[in-house]
């Protein structure tokens, strides 16, 4: 066991000595390590736009496709057309997933109560979808707003020119969130309503018939 303890103790030995800092002295030119301010760089960078007048080019290249965008919106994507008479039905009820209350935490309804909106709405327009640059279905939309109370909705098209052009407000259904809601696939489709639910009918158009 003795001749183990020998070479630990050395290594202890060795391993408390104080270690001896040395100064080598300075060579060279030493500098300030300093970077330029965040803020500063894009001020500059912003002066130097606004004097070459591409600051104001982006704003009005902003404003030119925010107005675009307004006129003519996204496409709502998967969409066909309508190539027969087709109609079904969508119920609009929820089932709630938790109890409702009132200010004052009275619960007027109970989680697992079904719940139609039509029983508590007296909303009663038609929804016409239509493609805003099919010809044959703008004519069968204001053709249809000219006979009773609807809600005309573009899935493609340009709602302010269009709006314009034949004095009725025309809406554009963003996303395609509306039209989800109610199944639809093709245009034109007129959604109605015929209590306990809606009512939802795909009618095809003539083609150049309609001016």
């Amino acid at each position: 066991m003795k001749r183990f303890l020998i070479p630990v103790a050395v290594g202890l030995a060795f391993s408390f000595t104080p270690a001896h800092a040395v100064d080598y002295g300075t060579f060279g030119a030493l500098f300030p390590v300093e970077e330029p301010s965040v803020l500063d760089t894009i001020f500059a960078r912003l002066s130097e736009m606004e004097d070459n007048g591409e600051l104001a080019q982006m704003e009005e290249d902003m404003k030119e496709k925010a107005l675009s965008r307004v006129n003519r919106p996204i496409p709502v994507e998967g969409l066909g057309v309508a190539q027969e008479y087709r109609s079904y039905t969508v119920d609009l009820s929820i089932t709630l997933n938790r109890d409702l209350a009132d200010h004052r935490g009275v619960v007027f309804a109970q989680a697992g109560t079904r719940v139609n909106p039509l029983e508590h709405s007296r909303f009663n327009q038609r929804l016409v979808f239509i493609d805003g640059d099919d010809r044959d279905q703008v004519a069968f939309a204001v053709d249809l707003a000219s006979q009773e109370s609807v809600k005309l909705i573009l899935v493609n098209g340009a709602p302010l020119e269009l709006t314009e052009a034949h004095q009725l407000l025309f809406y554009f259904d963003q996303g395609g969130v509306i039209g989800d809601r109610f199944g639809i696939t093709v245009v034109p489709s007129v959604v109605s309503r015929v209590d306990p639910v809606m009512l939802v009918e795909e009618i095809p158009v003539p083609r150049g018939d309609i001016q």
